[in-house]
C-alpha cells in the first residue's frame, strides 16, 4: 500500500511532484491515464495520478479527479496530496472540491507557492518572477489562460465552497498561529483555505501546522508544499540497489511549448555543437500531416544516426503561431484543437525516432509531454531524481521502451541552459532494472 497518493492534473506536474519523493529515496511512480488504468504499484511508497485534465471543463475535471478519489477511497490510502499548478491553471476549484466531496477532509489547504521558482503568494496575490500572473505571459497561455491574480478569487470562482484565506502575519508568526488561523476558518464555515507563502520557510510552516493542528486537511500545492513532506511527515527512504545501464546514445528533446522561456532554452541548446534543431510546421502539419511527419522524422533520424542531439520543436514565433491558428479554423478547429493536434503528431514522431534509438528524452510541455508517452506505450513513469528545481529525471516504468531514461519540465521556467545540464545527467546517470 503506498503511504502517499498524488492527484496531478497533467504529466510534467505529475512528475515535478513526484521528484520531491523520490530525491528522498522513496519508490515514486506516475501512473498516465489514471482513469482507465488507475494502478497501485505494490513497491510503491509514492504514486502520482496523472488526470490529463487541466484543459477539460470544468465539470470533465471534477469527474476526472472524483474517479481517482474514489479508487483512493476504496483502497484506503493513508494520505492524499492534490497537485496544482503552481501559477494556477487549470481547474483548481472543481477538482479541489471533487476530492472533499469523495474523500473524508474537513477542508483543503490552498498553497500553490513555490519560492525556489520564483513562484510566491502574497497578501493574497499570487506572482510569478515577482509579476502579479495576470500581467504575465501566463494570462495568454493558449489553453489555460489565467487572468486574475488573487488566489482567493480564482478559488471563489471555480469552486461550490467558501473561502478563506491566511496571510503572511499568521505565518511568520508560527505554526502554532497557524493552527489556530486555520481552527477558525474552519469554524466559519471555509472548505479551502488559501495561504501566502513567499519563502520556502513559510511553506515548512504551513505544512507543520497542518500536521499538528488536529484537523483532517488535504494539503492542495504545487512541487513547492511537497518538496516538505518527506521530512515534515518523517517518511524514510528504502535501500534499492542499481545497476548501470549507460549506453552513450544521443538523446532527443521535444518541445510542443509556446513560452518564451522554453524558447530561450531551445536556442541556447542549439548553440552547442553537435546538435540540431528541427522545427515542425504547424501550418504544414495541419494541412499536411504526413508529409510534415515524413520530413521531420527523416531529417531527425539522419543526426541521431550521426550521433547528434536532436530537438523536435513547434515554432513559437507570433507569426507561425498565427498561422497554425489560420489554417485550424479553414479545418472548422479552435485553438486548443490545434494545441491537441500539433501534441498528438509532436507524439508520433518522437515515437519513431526512439525507435533509431536514443539515450533518453527531454520532453517540455505537459501536453507534449503526456502525447510522447502515449505514443512510446507507456503507462506509468518512475521518478528517480531531479536536474534542477521542479525539473525531475526518471524512466519509463512499462511498455516496450521501459527503462528509457525521461526528464520532463513545464514550458514557463527553468534556467536557459537546462536542456544541456539535462543532457549531462541522461549521460552520466546510471540506469535501473525495471
Amino acid at each position: 500500500m503506498p503511504r502517499l497518493a498524488i492527484i496531478a492534473d497533467d504529466l510534467t506536474g505529475a512528475n515535478d511532484t513526484g521528484v520531491q519523493f523520490a530525491k528522498y529515496g522513496l519508490r515514486t511512480y506516475v501512473v498516465l491515464d489514471a482513469l482507465q488504468n488507475p494502478i497501485l504499484p505494490e513497491e510503491a511508497d509514492v504514486v502520482v495520478f496523472d488526470t490529463d485534465s487541466r484543459a477539460s471543463t470544468a465539470s470533465q475535471a471534477f469527474d476526472k479527479v472524483a474517479v481517482v478519489a474514489e479508487v483512493l477511497r476504496n483502497k484506503q490510502v493513508p494520505m492524499v496530496y492534490k497537485k496544482v499548478d503552481s501559477t494556477l491553471r487549470g481547474n483548481l476549484g472543481s477538482e479541489i472540491d471533487a476530492v472533499l466531496d469523495v474523500l473524508d477532509y474537513e477542508c483543503a489547504a490552498v498553497v500553490p507557492a513555490f519560492p525556489a521558482i520564483g513562484r510566491i503568494t502574497a497578501g493574497g496575490y499570487h506572482l510569478l518572477n515577482q509579476i502579479p500572473l495576470a500581467c504575465s505571459e501566463i494570462a495568454r497561455d493558449p489553453k489555460a489562460p489565467v487572468t486574475d491574480s488573487r488566489l482567493v478569487e480564482v478559488l471563489k470562482q471555480q469552486s461550490k465552497y467558501a473561502v478563506g484565506h491566511i496571510g503572511l502575519q499568521e505565518i511568520i508568526t508560527g505554526s502554532d498561529a497557524v493552527c489556530q488561523a486555520i481552527g477558525q476558518a474552519i469554524s466559519q464555515g471555509h472548505r479551502l483555505i488559501a495561504f501566502d507563502a513567499t519563502e520556502q520557510i513559510h511553506l515548512v510552516t504551513i505544512a507543520q501546522a497542518i500536521k499538528e493542528c488536529g484537523k483532517k486537511i488535504v494539503m492542495v500545492g504545487s512541487a513547492g508544499l511537497a518538496e516538505v513532506l518527506p521530512q515534515i511527515y518523517n517518511m524514510p527512504a528504502c535501500n534499492e540497489n542499481s545497476e548501470v545501464k549507460v549506453q552513450g546514445k544521443p538523446a532527443l528533446i521535444v518541445s510542443g511549448s509556446v513560452s518564451s522561456v522554453t524558447a530561450s532554452q531551445v536556442n541556447a541548446f542549439v548553440k552547442q555543437p553537435n546538435t540540431q534543431l528541427i522545427e515542425v510546421n504547424g501550418q504544414e502539419l495541419l494541412n499536411h500531416s504526413a508529409k510534415e511527419i515524413k520530413r521531420c522524422i527523416d531529417e531527425a533520424a539522419i543526426a541521431l544516426r550521426q550521433g547528434r542531439h536532436v530537438a523536435v520543436v513547434s515554432s513559437n514565433r507570433a507569426d507561425a503561431v498565427a498561422e497554425s491558428r489560420q489554417a485550424g479554423e479553414v479545418l472548422g478547429m479552435n485553438s486548443i484543437e490545434v494545441s491537441d493536434h500539433i501534441a498528438r503528431h509532436l507524439g508520433l514522431i518522437a515515437a519513431d525516432l526512439v525507435r533509431v534509438g536514443v539515450e533518453g528524452l527531454f520532453l517540455t510541455g505537459g501536453d507534449t509531454a503526456v502525447s510522447v508517452c502515449r505514443a512510446l506505450g507507456t503507462s506509468s513513469m518512475r521518478v528517480q531524481g531531479e536536474v534542477a528545481p521542479g525539473i525531475p529525471f526518471g524512466y519509463l516504468h512499462t511498455g516496450p521502451f521501459a527503462g528509457l531514461k525521461v526528464v520532463t519540465k513545464a514550458g514557463a521556467f527553468g534556467h536557459e541552459e537546462v536542456i544541456m545540464q539535462s543532457l549531462d545527467v541522461m549521460l552520466n546517470q546510471q540506469g535501473v532494472n525495471l
